[in-house]
């Protein structure tokens, strides 16, 4: 029991959540880096409101939670792994929160490293957290799916590794 909750949590493959783990930072930091060079956080902002209300709907906005949520499922399809797969959903929206980083606000001055550390903090948790667990459920239900297939067909791993 133990071992299959240890294994929901952090994945069958212990060396592939620690990859997980580890690429995070740079899944983080590339996203912050794409933000400011490509366009601003002002404009990622404003894309994310005019998308959420419902006024300026934009493509990708839906293409980049789609993205998020395709790599949290597509983790779970192959390790398993709860919190490695919000890790990976959780980091490109602390990237997205942090490209906040030196902006002029009107009241409260030039965002500092502590408040844009903050607010990634914040849009991890408010939109990566929720991502990551919509991708694991997924994930989970197509690992299942999968299994019951290789069990019907017979491809289950004795017969992968026979496989020439």
């Amino acid at each position: 029991m133990l071992e299959r909750v240890t294994n929901g949590l952090l994945g069958i493959r212990q060396e592939i959540s620690v990859v997980a783990f580890l690429s995070a930072p740079f899944l983080a930091f590339g996203t912050e880096w794409w933000v400011v060079t490509s366009s601003s956080y002002r404009h990622i902002e404003s894309m994310a409101v005019g998308t959420w209300t419902g006024a300026n709907p934009e493509p990708l906005v839906f293409v980049g939670v789609a993205a998020i949520v395709a790599v949290a499922t597509l983790f779970t399809v192959f390790n398993s792994g709860l919190i490695p797969a919000t890790v990976l959903a959780m980091a490109p929206t602390f990237g997205i929160g942090f490209a906040r980083y030196g902006l002029t606000t009107e009241y409260y001055g030039t965002v500092g490293i502590p408040d844009a550390t903050a607010i990634g903090l914040m849009v991890a948790v408010v939109i990566g957290l929720p991502l990551g667990v919509m991708g694991f459920l997924i994930g989970s239900v197509l690992r299942r799916i999968r299994g019951d297939f290789e069990d019907q067909s017979g491809a289950g791993e004795a017969s992968m590794q026979a496989w020439p």
